[in-house]
């Protein structure tokens, strides 16, 4: 068995490659909030409410399904750039806030691609639940919200070990340029064959950050993004080139 870093090994890691360089990387994944909040919101003036004082209007929120679609398979584009930019911080190259738009520069039809294939699994899976709680909220009906905990028990089966097998795609991309959309994400599927726990762990084990920086009116964001998105990074460097390996990881 290759001795992959423990949890604890990949945060400490992510915290000494951080020092120094935190108000960079606090700075792109500000930016990256602002643009998806800010061409969210502003796609949001011009849809037609779902909620009606006489009802649901179904029409309105298939529209706004489709068009959440879009923004998530558009906007997805930019984690591409914050992976690139949190690589080269990593690896000792050179890094810059403009590293964001990195995907809409450069091979953007593959980038497209593959934030469409999880923007489509995002949906399928949790837009259920998302619908069904909104008709709750509005309704206040205990049958919309049975039916929301049951759509979201049944999509998170799907959605946790699909996106957990996907989660690479766009790490690969970057490191093998060669390699088609498809063969980019086929790849990540057989490389996360046997880490998705480790994977699922390690994002777990950030819960308890995640509760204190909504205490924090989710101020604390702007510090424990960039180490969450640096961590991740260890876990795919890590697991790309085990402890005194220097081969890529073989499926288990």
């Amino acid at each position: 068995m290759k001795p992959y870093k423990k949890t604890y090994e990949l945060k400490n890691a992510a915290k000494d490659t951080l020092d120094g360089k935190y108000k960079t990387a606090v700075l792109l994944c500000f930016l990256s909030f602002l643009i998806t909040e800010g061409v969210s919101g502003f796609v949001d003036l011009f849809l037609p409410p779902a909620m009606l004082p006489e009802g649901i209007s179904i029409p309105a929120c298939v529209i706004q399904c489709i068009a959440s679609l879009l923004l998530s398979w558009v906007l997805g584009v930019l984690q591409l750039g914050v992976i690139l930019f949190f690589l080269n911080m990593a690896c000792g190259q050179p890094y810059q806030v403009n590293d964001l738009l990195y995907g809409y520069r450069h091979d953007s039809s593959k980038a497209l691609v593959i934030s469409g294939v999880l923007a489509l699994v995002n949906a399928v899976c949790l837009m259920p639940y998302q619908l069904l709680l909104q008709a709750y909220w509005y309704t206040r009906s205990p049958q919309f919200l049975t039916a929301a905990v049951i759509a979201l028990a049944i999509g998170a089966c799907f959605y946790v070990p699909l996106s957990l097998g996907l989660s690479l795609s766009y790490y690969l991309m970057l490191d093998f340029p060669e390699k088609t959309a498809k063969e980019t994400l086929a790849l990540s599927l057989r490389i996360m064959r046997g880490h998705k726990k480790r994977l699922f762990y390690l994002e777990c084990s950030f819960l308890p950050l995640i509760f204190l920086c909504v205490c924090t009116l989710f101020v604390g964001f702007l510090w424990l993004i960039p180490y969450m998105d640096m961590t991740f990074v260890c876990f795919y460097l890590d697991l790309m080139k085990p402890q005194g390996k220097g081969q890529a990881p073989e499926s288990t």
